[in-house]
């Protein structure tokens, strides 16, 4: 390695420990120099965060943040004609490319996400203890996330005192989206408004507001983060898939795949299937670390057995153990990776230590929808069927637009019908139907339930229309799918489809 290193109108002196620019010296500091020296002579690979901190702060230990605030430093003394652009690896660190072909922010991988420091509108200063309370708690749950990364507070604070924007963050950080909000306070009373952004567009992608009391002000805080946590992954879930969707089909990293997939494997019906587990397939293959492919690729085969529609081979339920066994191998320690396999494995092994594991991952991030889910079905089916109607609720009260919405909603129906609520049923069946009116589910526990309560002649028309969604279902059907394994819903419900004639074979 030469004296000097030259790029763009840069050239890094390492006899003098210097970036110079021209005659003259950008007053990089020592930790600056030391971090572009480490990247520079990675030529173009990404370096971890764990290596540059060692670099920079040799036998000292630090906050990732204090990195984070050093690399957008860096990018700013550089400038946008630096030649070169350092970019951030998620899940890894950062590199150094000759070329901005890629900005930060549409970096391939799972995104970056900053809670950017709410503004404060009051005029008392524990109004602005209140509005940094509210970031440090939502920063706090969305950490709790592992389908995208979230900033510290400590590499967004620096921006408040700027007054920088959304865009400055995407620029400087290397974020894919951005929280804001506000705090404005009028006598006893708060507002708090939150606002998602995609920050490469500056467009947003949702947006709520809160009104609270003073005299209840932990509880509201409680509240706006309960609720901005549980949005937040299936807005940004839908905005990546959209993202990859325009996507040329070339640039596809194992991410993009897994996103591709996502959408066929939780839409309602099997038609998807196929496809999903190839895509699925592609993206295990090009990341064996990556455990989400491998983890709905198990949950496809399951659902395919609780649809009681035809296997895609002669080792379903054995592919879908190994699926499951494989993902929690390489991602345990993500609780959406253990709630998936859980429910696998409780329903394709009658595997009852797994309803604990949904349990703890419940406990690990109680925000997160599709974790919410899962446990529902598997307490559910396992008999909890309070408990099950107690995650539902939640997963739907924390995202009413998720695409998880029906599911929750069919299970809320499916659980008082098993509880023998049979009104209660009918009246979640039916807003299960009103946002996607093809669950097989609901009618079939429509039918049920109208006959419980006697009323033969819409028993039978519900009965109709779940033969004409899958004309092969009968009640042998039901009764196999839940030999040997727990279900309460199957259970209770094949008397009453006998009541009104059901086929039995």
């Amino acid at each position: 390695m030469g004296s000097k290193t030259t790029f763009g109108p840069f050239v890094l002196d390492r006899e003098r420990r210097q970036l110079m620019r021209g005659s003259q010296a950008v007053p990089v500091g020592h930790r600056g120099y030391t971090l572009l020296e480490t990247l520079v002579d990675a030529q173009g690979e990404p370096v971890s965060r764990e290596t540059l901190m060692e670099q920079v702060w040799p036998g000292t230990i630090i906050e990732e943040g204090s990195l984070t605030v050093q690399v957008s430093a860096l990018r700013r003394q550089l400038g946008d004609d630096a030649g070169a652009v350092i970019v951030t690896v998620p899940r890894v660190g950062y590199r150094l490319v000759k070329q901005p072909e890629t900005l930060p922010a549409e970096v391939s991988g799972p995104p970056l996400i900053a809670v950017l420091p709410f503004a404060n509108y009051g005029n008392a200063p524990e109004d602005g203890y209140f509005a940094d309370g509210i970031v440090d708690d939502i920063i706090t749950a969305l950490s709790r996330f592992k389908t995208f990364a979230v900033l510290s507070r400590g590499s967004t604070v620096s921006l408040r005192e700027r007054g920088a924007e959304v865009r400055t963050a995407a620029a400087e950080l290397g974020v894919r989206y951005a929280l804001e909000g506000s705090v404005r306070r009028v006598d006893d009373k708060l507002r708090v408004t939150a606002q998602l952004v995609d920050a490469t567009a500056g467009t947003p992608l949702w947006a709520d507001r809160y009104d609270g009391v003073l005299a209840d002000v932990f509880s509201f805080q409680d509240r706006i983060t309960q609720s901005v946590a549980g949005v937040i992954e299936p807005a940004i879930q839908k905005a990546e898939i959209e993202r990859v969707r325009r996507k040329p089909a070339a640039s596809v990293d194992a991410y993009d795949l897994y996103l591709r997939a996502l959408p066929l494997v939780l839409a309602p019906g099997p038609e998807g299937h196929v496809e999903a587990i190839e895509l699925l397939g592609r993206a295990a293959a090009l990341d064996p670390s990556f455990a989400l492919p491998r983890a709905y690729a198990a949950l496809i085969y399951e659902t395919r057995m609780s649809l009681r529609v035809s296997p895609l081979g002669d080792r379903d339920v054995e592919t879908g153990r190994e699926l499951a066994r494989q993902a929690l191998a390489v991602g345990g320690d993500d609780p959406l990776v253990r709630a998936i396999c859980g429910y696998v494995l409780f329903r394709l092994d009658n595997d009852l230590s797994a309803i604990e594991a949904l349990r703890s991952a419940v406990r690990d991030n109680p925000n997160n929808v599709a974790i919410l889910t899962h446990a529902a079905e598997g307490v559910g089916m396992y008999g909890s069927l309070e408990e099950s109607i107690e995650f539902h609720s939640r997963a739907y009260a924390l995202s009413p637009g998720s695409a998880l919405a029906y599911t929750n909603l069919w299970g809320l129906a499916g659980s008082n019908f098993a509880l023998g609520n049979y009104q209660a049923a009918i009246e979640w069946s039916r807003r299960s139907l009103a946002t996607f009116k093809d669950l097989i589910y609901n009618y079939v526990c429509l039918a049920g339930s109208y006959a419980a309560l006697d009323q033969i002649e819409e028993a039978r028309a519900m009965a109709s229309r779940a033969l004409e969604i899958n004309p092969g279902l009968t009640i042998k059907l039901i009764e196999d799918g839940a030999a040997g394994k727990s279900d309460p819903f199957a259970a209770a419900i094949v008397p009453w489809l006998r009541k009104i004639g059901f086929p039995e074979r």
